[in-house]
C-alpha cells in the first residue's frame, strides 16, 4: 500500500552546496566513512570540531553511512582543537540509543589538546539491534472490543481489512495478522475464554472471516485483560515487531486481573519492557477517561494514539490506519550516537558540548512508483510508450532492470533503464498501431542488497487517453526528451474550478500550448518556458502540449485550492498521484513568523509555493514553509514514501517537523535555504526516542 502523508518546509538561507554522489561499485574496497560536524557553542569549544570515523559506506551525498540492522561496526572521532587556546584535562563520553549498542565502552580521555592539535578518541565496537523496528517480519494482534456500540467498527473491519494486508505485501511481505476480542456479556473475556483469542497467521482471510462472524452486543470491556492474554496466549516470533492494536470506545471495566489503574499501568510496563509495541484506537463515543487510558498506554509503550472523531480519521479509515502503523513500524530508523566533549576552564569549571551523529539503518527495499506516458517523435511521428520509475531509498540504488514483451510474446526482453535524473529512470519503446498490449515489470536492489520486484503491470496501448488524463487533486511528472511530444488532458471539477500547474525542475525550458476542448479557448501558447499556471472552469477539459530540446522533468498537476486559516490544522492520506493545493493568507499584523507544514514520519513532501496574486512560481520547500506577509498558493506532494500527513498554518513554535533522511542527489550545484520550524504533534509519530 503506498503510504499517503505530507510534509512542509520553511526555509532561510543557509548556503550553497553541491553535493555529489559518490557511485560505488559492490567490489570496491571501501575507505572510512567520514561525518565532520561542527559544534554550535560558545566559549572555547567554539571552534573545536568532532568527525566520526567508521568502516561503514556511505553512498549519500551527506556521507551519511548506512548498515543492515544486527550488523556491526567499528567508530572512533577524531576531535580537533580550531580555537585560540589549549584545551585542559578532556573528557570524551559516548552512548547510544536503543537501536545499537557499544560492546566495549569506555571513557576517552586526554590531558591537554593544543592549539591546532588532533586527538583519536579510543575505537567502540558498535552492534546495531536486529529487529528495532526494521525487519522483514512483523507479527501483529488486533485487540477489539466487540461490546454493543462497536458494530460499525467491526463492520469495516470485516469489509476493508483483506484490501489494506494485500496493498502493504510489499512493503511488508512477512506479516503475520492474529486476533483477540473482548467485551459484551461478563464472560467475553479472553482471560477466561481461550476461544476468544485467534492465533497469528499468515492468511488473513481467517481472521476476516472471524470478524465476520462477530456481533456487537452487551456492556462490559475487560481490556486490560485482553492485553494480558495476547501477551502471554499467542505464539510471538522472537525476531518480529510485535504490534498489538487495541480498539475500544469504553474505559477498562469488569476485568480478572488487570482491574484498577495501577494494574493497567503495570501491563503497559511489562509490554514496554518485553519489546511490545501498543497502538490504540479511541473510537466514536469514547469519553476523557478513555483517551487518557489509551494515551498512556502508547507512550509508554512508544506506540501511536488516534482518536476517531467527527473529523478525519472517521471509522471507515482504521483498516487503513492500521496499515499505516504496519508500515509505519517496519520504514528505515536512524541509530544515534551522541557524544559528550568537556574539558576544564581557567575558572576550574568544566565545560562541555553534545554532538548526535547518525546511521542509517535500512532492511527495506527500494521504494518503485512506475507509470506509463505516450509521445511521439516531433519530426518523425514514430509514437513511443515510455515506461517510467522514480526509485527511492535512503541508501540508494546501483541499477533498475525492466522486464518487458509486446502483447502476447513467449519470451521476456531484459533491459536497463536510461537514468535521467536523480531518481528516475525511464525506457522508451516504438510501437505501432497493430501492436495491443505491453507488459512490464521492474526489479532493483539497493547498495545494502535489499531487492524489489514491482508487480507486472500490462499496458492497453490502445487506449492512450487513459494514461494521458490528469482528474482534478491529481498529479502526473513526466520526463521530456528532446523533440518528444507529449499530450495530456486536465479535467476540472463538474462546479468547482481548478488550477493546472506546469513545473520544470531546476528552471530548465520546455514550449507549451494549451487549449480549452471545451470553448477551444488558447488557454498557454508559450515557448521557453519553466513554469506555468491556468484556471481550468468547473467542467471543462484542457489539454496540453509540451515539447523540449532537452532533457526536463515536469510535474503537472491538476488541484482545487481549500482555504487554510491560521490556527487550522487536519491529517489528509496522500498517494503517489495526489496533489493538495492550499490557500494561506498570511497578511497578518505580528512579528511572529508563521509557518505551513505538511508531514509525518513516514512521509517527506514537496511544497511548491505560489504568490497567490499572480501565481508567480516561488520556490520549493520539504516539510515546512515559513511565509511573509502575503497571500499564498501551496501546493503539497509526496516525494518519499505515501501515507497519512499531518497540515497545519500555525506560529512559528507549534510543530516540530520529522527527520527525513531520504534525500536526492545531484551532479550539480543545488541552492539550499532552509528556516527552522516547529508546530503540532504528527498523527502518527513515532516515538523513537
Amino acid at each position: 500500500m503506498k503510504r499517503k502523508g505530507i510534509i512542509f518546509c520553511t526555509i532561510v538561507l543557509v548556503g550553497l552546496f553541491t553535493p555529489i554522489m559518490h557511485v560505488i561499485s559492490k567490489t570496491e574496497s571501501f575507505s572510512p566513512v567520514i561525518n565532520q560536524l561542527s559544534l554550535e557553542t560558545t566559549g572555547p569549544l567554539d571552534n573545536v570540531s568532532i568527525e566520526m570515523i567508521t568502516d561503514l559506506p556511505s553512498y549519500r551525498s551527506d556521507n551519511i553511512p548506512s548498515t543492515l540492522p544486527g550488523d556491526s561496526f567499528g567508530v572512533c572521532f577524531n576531535v580537533t582543537n580550531n580555537s585560540d587556546q589549549n584545551l585542559n584535562l578532556l573528557e570524551f563520553y559516548t552512548q547510544t540509543n536503543d537501536f545499537g549498542t557499544i560492546q566495549n565502552p569506555s571513557d576517552s580521555t586526554k590531558d591537554y589538546l593544543e592549539i591546532g592539535e588532533s586527538w583519536i578518541t579510543n575505537e567502540h565496537s558498535i552492534l546495531t539491534e536486529p529487529t528495532a523496528g526494521v525487519s522483514s517480519a512483523l507479527d501483529l494482534v488486533i485487540v477489539l472490543d466487540q461490546s454493543g456500540s462497536m458494530g460499525d467498527e467491526i463492520e469495516t473491519l470485516t469489509s476493508e481489512l483483506i484490501r489494506v494486508i494485500d496493498e502493504i505485501d510489499l512493503e511488508v511481505p512477512d506479516l503475520r495478522v492474529g486476533l483477540v476480542l473482548f467485551g459484551g456479556n461478563p464472560d467475553y473475556n479472553p482471560y477466561l475464554e481461550e476461544s476468544l483469542i485467534f492465533p497469528l497467521t499468515f492468511d488473513v482471510v481467517d481472521i476476516v472471516n472471524v470478524l465476520d462472524q462477530t456481533a456487537a452486543n452487551g456492556g462490559t470491556e475487560p481490556w486490560g485483560d485482553a492485553l494480558y492474554a495476547t501477551k502471554v496466549n499467542l505464539d510471538w516470533r522472537t525476531d518480529a515487531v510485535k504490534l498489538v492494536v487495541l480498539i475500544t470506545d469504553e474505559e477498562n471495566n469488569g476485568g480478572t486481573v488487570i482491574k484498577s489503574a495501577s494494574q493497567l499501568n503495570d501491563i503497559y510496563q511489562q509490554y514496554a519492557v518485553e519489546g511490545f509495541i501498543l497502538c490504540t484506537i479511541a473510537a466514536t463515543g469514547s469519553n476523557t477517561q478513555v483517551f487518557d487510558q489509551l494515551r498512556s498506554g502508547a507512550e509508554i509503550t512508544g506506540g501511536t494514539y488516534i482518536e476517531i472523531g467527527s473529523e478525519y480519521p472517521q471509522t471507515i479509515d482504521i483498516p487503513d490506519i492500521i496499515g499505516e502503523l504496519i508500515v509505519l513500524y517496519a520504514v528505515e530508523l536512524d541509530f544515534r550516537i551522541t557524544v559528550q566533549l568537556s574539558h576544564m576552564n581557567d575558572q576550574d569549571e568544566r565545560s562541555s558540548i553534545e554532538k548526535t551523529f547518525v546511521v542509517l539503518l535500512d532492511d527495506l527495499p527500494p521504494e518503485i512508483d512506475t507509470w506509463v506516458y505516450f509521445s511521439e517523435d516531433f519530426l518523425t511521428d514514430e509514437r513511443q510508450v515510455n515506461i517510467m520509475s522514480e526509485i527511492k531509498d535512503v541508501t540508494g540504488v546501483s541499477f533498475v532492470e525492466i522486464y518487458y514483451k509486446f502483447d502476447r510474446a513467449m519470451f521476456w526482453t531484459i533491459a536497463n533503464a536510461t537514468s535521467l535524473f536523480n531518481d528516475s529512470y525511464c525506457l522508451s519503446l516504438l510501437f505501432t498501431d497493430q501492436t495491443e498490449f505491453l507488459s512490464y515489470q521492474i526489479y532493483t536492489e539497493d547498495w545494502l542488497g535489499n531487492e524489489i520486484y514491482c508487480e507486472i503491470q500490462e499496458i492497453d496501448l490502445a487506449d492512450i487517453y487513459k494514461y494521458s488524463t490528469i482528474p482534478f487533486d491529481k498529479k502526473k511528472e513526466i520526463i521530456l526528451q528532446p523533440n518528444q511530444r507529449v499530450v495530456y488532458r486536465l479535467t476540472s471539477h463538474p462546479i468547482t474550478d481548478s488550477y493546472g500547474i506546469i513545473i520544470g525542475d531546476d528552471y530548465d525550458t520546455y514550449d507549451i500550448f494549451a487549449i480549452d476542448t471545451t470553448d477551444s479557448s488558447i488557454r498557454l501558447d508559450k515557448l521557453d518556458s519553466n513554469y506555468d499556471t491556468f484556471v481550468i472552469p468547473a467542467d471543462h477539459t484542457i489539454k496540453i502540449s509540451l515539447v523540449s530540446s532537452e532533457i526536463v522533468k515536469v510535474l503537472i498537476a491538476n488541484a482545487i485550492p481549500q482555504r487554510l486559516e491560521l490556527g487550522d490544522t487536519t491529517s489528509v492520506i496522500i498517494g503517489t498521484e495526489d496533489a493538495y493545493l492550499f490557500e494561506i493568507d498570511n497578511r497578518i499584523e505580528s512579528t511572529e513568523y508563521r509557518k505551513f507544514y505538511a508531514d509525518s514520519y513516514v512521509v517527506q513532501t514537496g511544497i511548491y509555493v505560489f504568490n497567490a496574486s499572480n501565481m508567480d512560481y516561488l520556490y520549493k520547500r520539504s516539510s515546512e514553509v515559513y511565509l511573509t506577509e502575503d497571500e499564498f498558493l501551496l501546493l503539497v506532494v509526496a516525494d518519499y514514501h505515501v501515507g497519512e500527513i499531518d497540515i497545519g498554518f500555525v506560529g512559528e513554535y507549534m510543530y516540530d517537523t520529522h527527520d527525513h533522511y531520504y534525500a536526492k542527489s545531484s551532479s550539480w550545484s543545488i541552492f539550499v535555504t532552509i528556516l527552522g520550524l516547529t508546530a503540532l504533534l504528527g498523527f502518527l509519530k513515532r516515538k523513537k526516542r
